[in-house]
């Protein structure tokens, strides 16, 4: 189905006339600019207005910035360049969560290119073209200059503050976030990682999406006396580095599923995995300042680009193994590691049930250290942060929940709800969709059913 035009969304909303959009079309042929930037400088339609127009048109909350002050330290995770240039506005960090203004909010490649750069998981917002111009060049301004906030034209608030506005929608089901044994008992658990002889072969895990690469990898790094094990698919990564414990990772940046970036991020904060090396093999990414942003942001212990010499990668692999203490069965401390999570997942459990916060939310943040492939950790922390109100971390957790367990109700549901009450109308459909599929009995997909007519 097409895209509404601004100007018949803003004439149905009674916000300009039809005469009015006549003349804002006519003039802007002379303007070179947006039809919703054009009316914005003659006066035609406030900036508010347009701005609701354009999240009703791409399903994403709107930001008025003129009314906003944003936070320099966010304009810090993107050069003044790259957001000149791609007219992106980084507005404000929440926990790991990346707030960002765009003209085009729907660009996933440059959505995927900042989350790359920032580390952060980007979170979009429309703003009018002309107004996130300005802005661009007054925030830059302001962190040059040492200030902490950026203010907009027409903003008084002396802390970081967002005019974020929305369409009304259509009440999500009243469905709460569930912690229920029941619902924890649906992931399925891990196996334990199996066991190895000493003086074993060193095991290398090698992920790709690409037969041909793995098996050129396979026969070098076999021919060079190493067990290789395979995975073409982010989670099948996943499940491989869980069951193998394996002496080294080499690891494609675009992987389906899951990106190789963030799994790699993953190991080297993982208490049960983070010893182990891993080397991004990619041509994905040719950003600002590449080796570095790997390396430094999700600690990567090499990196290569794609296409590379079969022998520098064997090269590369045996001297990080060579300073690596090698690989065995899984040691006294990993399987300390793996009763920690559990212990930490029934305290925070207990906690949760007991209305106790702040105790459950540092159980589960423990487990998840100890184990963030561990999707029944990212569940319990991501509840217990939207029990308390802490919308976008709970989001975040959630968006991890359903990477590990794509067919989890409960995730879906949760994270749709979430979406939808915070504006994000394109997400939150994409997700009751899966959440329908996968939904547990025939009244909750009814519901659902009813809920997606609604939206659509």
């Amino acid at each position: 189905m097409p895209k509404p035009k601004i100007g018949e969304i803003l004439v149905r909303r009674n916000a300009i006339t039809a005469a009015a959009l006549k003349e804002a079309l006519l003039a802007q042929g002379a303007s070179l600019l947006p039809l919703g930037s054009t009316m914005v400088r003659l006066g035609t339609a406030s900036e508010e207005d347009v701005v609701l127009a354009l999240a009703e048109q791409h399903g994403v909350p709107g930001v008025v910035l003129s009314k906003s002050t944003i936070q320099c330290e966010a304009l810090g995770l993107v050069p003044e360049r790259i957001a000149s240039g791609h007219r992106i506005l980084p507005m404000a960090v929440e926990g790991a969560t990346l707030k960002v203004a765009l003209a085009n909010p729907v660009d996933q490649v440059l959505l995927d290119e900042i989350a790359f750069a920032s580390g952060k998981k980007t979170l979009p917002f429309v703003a009018v073209r002309s107004t996130l111009e300005d802005a661009v060049r007054r925030g830059y301004r302001a962190k040059g200059e040492g200030a902490a906030l950026s203010p907009g034209a027409d903003c008084t608030h002396e802390e970081v503050h967002l005019e974020v506005v929305q369409p009304p929608a259509p009440a999500a089901p009243a469905m709460e976030p569930e912690l229920s044994q029941r619902a924890v008992d649906d992931f399925p658990k891990a196996p334990p990682p199996r066991p190895r002889a000493d003086h074993a072969k060193p095991r290398v895990l090698v992920v790709d999406d690409e037969e041909a690469i793995l098996d050129i990898i396979d026969r070098a790094l076999t021919h060079k006396g190493m067990e290789v094990v395979r995975a073409t698919r982010g989670r099948e990564a996943l499940d491989q580095l869980r069951a193998t414990n394996p002496d080294i990772v080499l690891l494609d940046a675009m992987l389906p599923e899951i990106h190789g970036f963030e799994i790699c991020a993953q190991i080297k904060r993982s208490e049960q995995y983070g010893h182990i090396p891993v080397i991004i093999i990619s041509a994905v990414y040719t950003g600002w300042n590449l080796i570095q942003d790997v390396k430094a942001m999700y600690r990567a212990d090499d990196y290569m680009t794609k296409p590379f010499r079969i022998m520098e990668l064997v090269r590369k692999v045996e001297e990080t193994l060579s300073k690596t203490q090698g690989g065995a069965s899984p040691s006294p401390e990993q399987a300390e590691v793996l009763r920690t999570v559990e212990d930490q997942l029934r305290r925070a459990g207990e906690a949760a049930k007991a209305g106790q916060l702040d105790e459950a939310l540092q159980a589960a943040q423990a487990a998840v250290k100890a184990d963030p492939f561990d999707a029944r950790a990212h569940f319990i922390l991501g509840t217990t942060l939207h029990r308390a109100g802490r919308v976008y971390e709970a989001i975040s957790e959630y968006e991890r929940v359903v990477e590990l367990a794509p067919s989890q109700f409960n995730a879906l549901k949760n994270l749709a709800v979430l979406y939808e009450r915070q504006g994000f109308k394109s997400k939150a459909v994409e997700l009751w969709m899966r959440a329908l599929n996968a939904s547990p009995s025939d009244a909750v997909r009814d519901t659902i059913k009813a809920h997606l007519i609604q939206l659509l």
